[in-house]
This record gives C-alpha cells, structure tokens and sequence, in this order.
C-alpha cells in the first residue's frame, strides 16, 4: 500500500501540521462534549425514573396491608403528577392492564418479557431506539377490570429519550460545523504565518543566488528576522566572510610568491641574456655562474619552504617519537659558533632533559628559523637569549634578542607568510661571507607557527620597539 506523499516545502508541512493538529483537537473536543451531554441527558432521564419508581413504592407503603386500588382518583393523581412525563404500564401476568401516562402523552407499547429484565436498573427497551425504563414490582396493587379486580404484579415506567438524542444530535451537527470552520481559519492562520516566518529565508534564498552568480558582496544577514534566523543568517555571513579572506590570502600567497620567484628568475635571465649575447669574459661568466647558482638555490628553497608549508596546511603527518629538546637547541647553539662567532649568545640550559613527542629534523627547523630570524634582522651586537625550560605538563623555549624591535604593525602579523620586518642587518651566513643581502623568504616565522600547531604546540611573539623581541614556543611534554 503507497504511503500518502506529504507536502515537501516548508510551509507545506506546516499547515498541513497545524491543520491534523487542528481537527483532531477539534474532533477530540466534539466527542468529548457529546459524550459528556450524552452522559448527563442519560443520568438525569434514570433519575426521574428512580423518582418515579420511588413514588409507586410509598404509594404501597401508605397503603399498608389493605392494599391499593389503581382506581382510586387519589392514587391516579398521585401516578400522574410524579411521572409527569413518564409512561406507567401495569403489568399482570404477562400482559399490560393498563397504562397511565401524562396529559397528551402517547405512550409507547411495552412487551412484558422485555420489562421483566429492568428489575434491577434502568435500562434500554426493544420496543424503540428511545425509549428508558425500570420495572418496579408491586405487590398489593390492584385494577379494577370489569367488575373484577387484578392484581398488578409490576409497574413498568417508560421515559422517551428521542428529545435528549435530538439535543445530543444538534450539538453534534454545531461542534462539526464549529470545527470545519476552526480549521479552515487555522489553515489560513498557519498559511499566513508560515509565510511571514519564512519570508526572511526566501530573501537569504536571494542573496545565496546573487552570492553565487559571483556577487561577493553580498552578504544574507537579516536584522529584522527572528533570532532563529537571525542566528543562521548570521553563521553563514561569518563562513562568507571567512572564505573571503581565505581567496585573499591565497590570491596574496600567490601574488608573494611569484614576487619572490621573479626576481631571482629575473637576475638567472639577465645573466644568461649577458653570456648569451658575449658580453662576459672569463672572469664574468664565473661570476655569472655564481650568481645563478645562488639564485637557483634561492629559489629551490623559496619552492621547498612552500612544499613544506602546504603539506603543513594539507595535516600531513609527522613522523613521530621521543625527542630531547635540550639536545636540539644545544646543537643549534654550538651551530652559531661557526655560523656568527662574533654574536654574544646566552644559553639557559635545564638541568634534565626535556623530552616531547614530535618529528626531529623538523624541530631542528624551528629553532633554526628562530635563531636565523635573530641573525638575520638584528646587529651583530644584539644579544640572543636562548631558555628552555619545563614548568608543568610543557617544554618552553624562549628565543630572545634585544636588537631594535618588530615595528608595532607587524607584530600581529608576524607569523602570516611573506611578512618581513626590514630591521638592522645581521651575521646572515650569506653576509658573513660577503655577498648580497638576503632578506629572507618571509616564511621563517610562518614555517615556525605551523610546524608548532603540527605539534599540538602554541607560538607567540611580543616585542618592544628599542628593547628586543621575544618568541615563545610551548610543546606538551612526553607521558
């Protein structure tokens, strides 16, 4: 058997929800209050019955062992006033010898079989869909038949309900007529607030649409929406306006580095244009031989440090396992005795090793990055502290320099890629060795943060212009 489909927008749902909700509450109710009038119609009709059959018993009562007539106008009174709309049968035997019933009433016929079973309470009779009786037996009663008297062995009371269920009836018809046009209004209710609840989703609908045919300005967020909404407009304003820094930062990314490439790619092309051409001796072409081998190192490792960084962006894993941090920083410490022998360096050694968990070389890099961003862009006078120690549940290295400073706009950006600090120039190895100046790729300090992220590590930077620069980096230690 196919399941019946239901409406597939929203607003569909919704008032198809709210109107089953809507008839079965009426429904509910309906049959509720019928069955209560119902119920109410019916006790009341038993007790005029008990009423009744309450009469007929202190009418024998008062008669005492004499007995009682039913001719006596006394008793037929009596009968009448409290049966006012009941029908009295007298039963002898098994037939009806006479029937008292109110001023214009027709009394209904009464099979005397199926009186006998009405003995212990009202009940209903065969004889009609609305007729309630009780049969009330009554010994000492008599009819006067002729010139005869029968004895009356019981009087059978018989109320017409036909007037209740007319009553119960109409009350019917209203609560059904009451409830079609209570859900024809909820409908139209529903109709009118499914709309007004989703307009603001259609709107945000629109902006999607114009987000996505390329208009990146625009933006879903709907102030006079409500908080629901609102808060889910607001999430995806928050997620647009991440992924547009995200496309700048790649755009910038891209830009940076095809910045760094070209000029390398500039000088190996005017080199060979010169050699090329024969503009070169011999003593200039070793030169220009030199210099595209520097350039082409440079570039192999702009191309590396980016591989590096992507496979960092990409979670590629590490390979991973115990490593003596103190071991690490002091062989990059002894390093700097042949690489700036001139530069007065500090190093706070802990007294025990410091072990974490992490990839070797690549810590290596970080605290080479660290003290090679120092000799880089400090004087050669500057101080390099170097710290490590292990307060608590992580390893903490200090990399500190007293050289001139990160200008103040760059600190918040010192770990982005391709932001340089131009400061003073350092012992570079390359300096050292009399060649140009290098500046650096600009990635150093980036290669730092993500391989320190890798390591589930944090990385921070304070600096104060004139008074030095300050790097920490903590790692969780090995359990």
């Amino acid at each position: 058997m196919a399941r019946p489909r239901l409406p597939r927008s929203i607003r569909g749902r919704v008032v198809a929800g709210v109107a089953g909700a809507v008839v079965l509450a009426v429904l509910a109710a309906g049959l509720l209050s019928v069955v209560a009038l119902r119920a109410s119609l019916l006790a009341r009709t038993d007790e005029r019955l008990r009423d009744g059959a309450g009469t007929v018993r202190q009418a024998l009562a008062a008669a005492g062992d004499d007995g009682l007539l039913v001719r006596d106008d006394r008793v037929r009174v009596l009968l009448e006033a409290s049966t006012a709309d009941l029908a009295v049968h007298l039963v002898a035997g098994d037939r009806v010898v006479e029937t008292i019933a109110a001023s214009g009433a027709v009394p209904a016929p009464v099979a005397v079989a199926d009186a006998h079973a009405l003995r212990d309470g009202p009940g209903w009779l065969p004889g009609g869909p609305a007729l309630r009786a009780l049969t009330v037996q009554t010994p000492g009663l008599t009819v006067a038949e002729g010139d005869a008297q029968t004895a009356v062995d019981e009087v059978v009371l018989v109320a017409d309900v036909s007037e209740d269920r007319r009553t119960v009836t109409t009350l019917a018809r209203i609560e059904l007529a009451a409830g079609a046009g209570a859900t024809v209004v909820g409908v139209v209710l529903a109709w009118w607030a499914a709309g007004a609840g989703l307009r603001p989703l259609r709107r945000m609908a629109a902006s999607a649409e114009r987000i996505a045919d390329g208009d990146r300005t625009v933006r879903i967020r709907e102030p006079a929406a409500p908080s629901e909404t609102r808060l889910l407009a607001t999430a995806l304003d928050d997620a647009l306006d991440q992924r547009a820094v995200a496309e700048q930062r790649v755009r910038d990314f891209v830009a940076d580095a095809a910045h760094e490439l070209r000029t390398p790619l500039t000088s190996v092309h005017g080199w060979a244009d010169l050699y090329l051409q024969g503009a070169l001796d011999e003593d200039g072409l070793d030169r220009a031989m030199e210099r595209i081998g520097r350039e082409t190192a440079r570039m192999r490792h702009l191309v590396d440090e980016l591989a590096l960084l992507a496979r960092l962006d990409a979670e590629a894993p590490l390979r991973t396992g115990p490593v003596d941090l103190r071991d690490v920083v002091g062989e990059v410490v002894a390093d700097l005795g042949v690489l700036a022998p001139g530069r007065p360096v500090v190093w706070r050694a802990p007294a025990r090793p410091v072990v974490v968990a992490g990839d070797r070389d690549r810590l290596v890099q970080v605290v080479q990055n660290l003290v090679g961003n120092v000799l880089r862009h400090t004087p050669a006078t500057a101080c390099l502290t170097v710290t490590l120690a292990a307060p608590g549940p992580t390893a903490r290295l200090v990399v500190h320099d007293d050289g001139p400073g990160v200008p103040p706009e760059l600190v918040s950006r010192a770990f982005d890629r391709f932001v340089r600090s131009r400061g003073t120039p350092g012992t570079d190895p390359e300096d050292a060795a009399g060649g140009p100046r290098r500046e650096g790729s600009g990635l150093g300090l980036a290669i730092v943060a993500a391989l320190v992220r890798a390591h589930g590590g944090t990385v921070g930077l304070d600096s104060v212009p004139g008074e030095g620069t300050t790097v920490t980096v903590e790692l969780p230690l090995l359990r």
